[in-house]
């Protein structure tokens, strides 16, 4: 068993995996060649494309897991208590998706290697959030209910004539219910 952020994270790799490699044309220039949970250490030129999936963002220390407020079950439009004595609170599990394209060795045009890198980017997206964890339940009790992405970044370096990276990030935040 492991806690439910670990669960998560280990669920969107395996949904990634099928979605973003196994799904995809091995001669598709946006299929992943790598699908990993926490960090990528290869080398970024050879998989072309990846994605790597982790608990928390290192980049933006103020998007950490919290608990839930009132007010915020509220605009989840849900009419329960975010945590009462002796009983048990939501949480917000955070995290994020790193996505790397790297076309250094590709020779594409600018805005051939933007469509591929914008085609990888929008796959990965639309599964993160069709990924179901709502049959996730931790050893401690702690069970997750649904999944959503909050905002994502993706962006271009790289440059002239042809050795353009795309790199950026979705994130991803799941709501849990601690006993």
């Amino acid at each position: 068993m492991s806690q439910i952020s670990d669960l998560i994270v280990t669920r969107l790799v395996e949904k990634l995996s099928q979605e973003l490699i196994s799904k995809v044309s091995s001669s598709d220039p946006s299929r992943a060649g790598e699908v990993q949970a926490y960090r990528f250490q290869d080398n970024p030129l050879n998989p072309v494309n990846f994605a790597w999936v982790s608990a928390g963002n290192p980049n933006d220390p103020d998007y950490r897991d919290g608990r839930v407020t009132a007010a915020q079950m509220e605009d989840l439009g849900l009419n329960l208590p975010a945590g009462e004595i002796g009983g048990g609170h939501y949480w917000w599990r955070r995290g994020r998706v790193s996505l790397g394209c790297y076309y250094i060795l590709k020779s594409f045009k600018q805005d051939v290697a933007a469509r591929h890198a914008h085609n990888f980017l929008g796959r990965a997206t639309y599964h993160i959030e069709q990924t179901n964890v709502a049959d996730l339940v931790d050893e401690w009790g702690e069970r997750a209910y649904y999944l959503w992405v909050p905002h994502s970044t993706f962006f271009e370096g790289g440059g002239p004539p042809a050795q353009y990276i795309w790199r950026g990030e979705v994130a991803w935040q799941a709501l849990t219910h601690r006993p």
